[in-house]
């Protein structure tokens, strides 16, 4: 009944199906926090970070029936940073986009609006997070298991004699010599530094569940864990 010209999504996680995307007499716009083709689907942004992409963004684009395949209209490219959380890169990639909001009204009211087919090259999919993408495996290089955390600090985590630990902070430790992928190479006030399969971490702070942040040592002492000793409880 009001007859809307343009309908504008912003954060919507649901698809809208082709009833409703028809009752806008000019268009039906989606704002998708990705560099499209990439990234279609849910959590662009936890996922580029997971992947150790350089470059994030948003895409204002044409809703149609498929999963965020619809003409590109406006597209913003965000750089990532290497300490970025979902959190702060989300911000700046909000930011960048309020703009994009006028442009889109004036382009619509205009009769000019800019539009390009997506491209299936280098379109990816993406979808919804679970509990074992937050599980470490202490095998995968020292700088992916950073990443992760780093990009959602206090959520990933991994189980000690029935205690699951939460790990708040990561950052790359020089260690002498090789060691088992999940060995406890240094216990001291300044951080945890553990083992992996390629390079090592230092980890500060811990929580475990329901916890507040604590210093790592302290924690894994508590766990009892001590230098030399690992995760996998050999």
């Amino acid at each position: 009944s009001l007859s809307p010209d343009v309908f504008i999504a912003v954060g919507y996680t649901n698809l809208l199906k082709s009833e409703l995307l028809s009752v806008p007499r000019i268009l039906s716009a989606n704002f998708h926090a990705s560099l499209l083709p990439a990234y279609r689907g849910k959590h662009p942004v936890f996922w580029a970070l997971r992947n150790g992409e350089k470059w994030c963004g948003v895409t204002v684009h044409a809703m149609d029936p498929g999963l965020d395949t619809g003409d590109i209209l406006f597209q913003v490219r965000v750089r990532t940073r290497r300490d970025d959380s979902v959190g702060s890169l989300y911000d700046r990639i909000i930011q960048r986009s309020v703009p994009l909001l006028g442009r889109l009204v004036r382009a619509v009211a205009d009769g000019k609006i800019p539009r390009r087919k997506q491209s299936e090259e280098g379109a990816s999919y993406f979808s919804s997070v679970g509990e074992e993408d937050f599980r470490i495996d202490w095998t995968r290089d020292a700088e992916q298991i950073r990443r992760w955390i780093c990009a959602t600090p206090g959520e990933c985590f991994f189980d000690l004699h029935g205690t699951r630990v939460f790990l708040c902070d990561a950052e790359r430790a020089i260690v002498p010599g090789e060691f088992a992928p999940g060995t406890i190479i240094r216990l001291r006030r300044d951080g945890c530094v553990i083992a992996c399969g390629s390079g090592a971490l230092r980890i500060r702070s811990v929580r475990v569940s329901g916890g507040s942040p604590e210093p790592a040592a302290e924690v894994l002492r508590t766990l009892g864990l001590e230098a030399s000793r690992s995760l996998f409880g050999r």
